[in-house]
């Protein structure tokens, strides 16, 4: 049997997971990291992805993760996230607008600072990482 740790992950709004697990693996500014029992501290900021979940009985599960920061303490992780949804929260239709409308800035950059091309590349990754997540677009 697998060692298992508490996953807890908070939004500014509410706490979206809290049970244990087996390992994550997250996408950090320095790559991605996966997360075991006993792992040492750390704490890191986390960019926009789909995190996997690995479980005690085999499945795995994902989240989307809108960037935040990740926190390994002895016996507990967790994931302070701008923004967190597993599948079946995933508003489609807000992701489709919300994907466009980043698409369109974009497409017309001229007179954009950089603060809003970055902002505009940030919203287009996690209305995609939505939609990957819901099974509405195809990955590369």
């Amino acid at each position: 049997m697998a060692t298992t740790y508490r996953l807890r992950v908070v939004t500014p709004e509410r706490t979206i997971y809290d049970r244990p697990v087996v390992m994550i693996v997250v996408r950090s500014t320095e790559g991605e990291i996966g997360i075991l029992a006993h792992h040492m501290q750390i704490i890191t900021p986390l960019l926009p992805h789909i995190m996997t979940i690995y479980l005690e009985d085999g499945k795995t599960e994902q989240m989307t993760i809108g960037g935040g920061f990740l926190e390994v303490q002895a016996d507990e992780t967790t994931v302070l996230a701008d923004s967190a949804e597993t599948a079946d929260m995933v508003d489609i239709a807000r992701a489709e607008r919300a994907r466009q409308r980043a698409l369109e800035r974009l497409n017309t950059g001229g007179g954009q600072t950089a603060v809003d091309l970055a902002r505009a590349e940030r919203a287009l990754k996690r209305a995609e990482n939505r939609l990957k997540l819901a099974g509405r677009l195809m990955t590369h």
